[in-house]
């Protein structure tokens, strides 16, 4: 973990910006952004604050907050929970990657389905719009013609 916090410590020497300067912008405690870089990330509130302040405070550096986040959570023994749930399976034999893929597939065209989805309601609602209008003005034709012929 000290080399996660030395990696951030230079590049922010490297920039000539201050705690007070971070703490500003990024709105987190100076004293956790102390913690970070000397590697006590049991003074932070918990692992999920722990990776935001460190994703944002390597972000904010120029560096790649992700992996600084990857780094911490290998450091600290913790397993990525992210699992990709296989929705489209073709074959029965399929590696991650084509599962993956499928995934992806899948995903697209639900989004491509409800994009027509939506624009096939949007034209149903337009015919049911103008029926309705219709109703209304044929009925108050026939109020007018019975108000003033009858």
């Amino acid at each position: 973990m000290a080399e996660l916090g030395e990696e951030l410590r230079r590049e922010r020497v490297r920039r000539n910006l201050t705690f007070k300067d971070i703490e500003q912008v990024l709105h987190i405690k100076t004293k956790y952004l102390e913690a970070i870089e000397d590697g006590n990330f049991n003074h932070i509130p918990g692992n999920v604050y722990a990776k935001g302040f460190i994703r944002n405070y390597g972000n904010y550096l120029g560096l790649d907050g992700d992996r600084l986040v990857k780094e911490y959570q290998h450091s600290i023994g913790e397993v990525d929970t992210f699992t990709v749930r296989p929705v489209m399976r073709q074959k029965s034999e399929s590696t991650v990657g084509d599962v993956q893929s499928e995934y992806v597939e899948h995903q697209m065209a639900k989004k491509r389905m409800s994009l027509e989805t939506r624009q096939v309601k949007r034209q149903r609602s337009i015919v049911q719009e103008r029926i309705i209008l219709t109703i209304i003005l044929i009925l108050m034709g026939l109020f007018l013609i019975w108000l003033f012929f009858l």
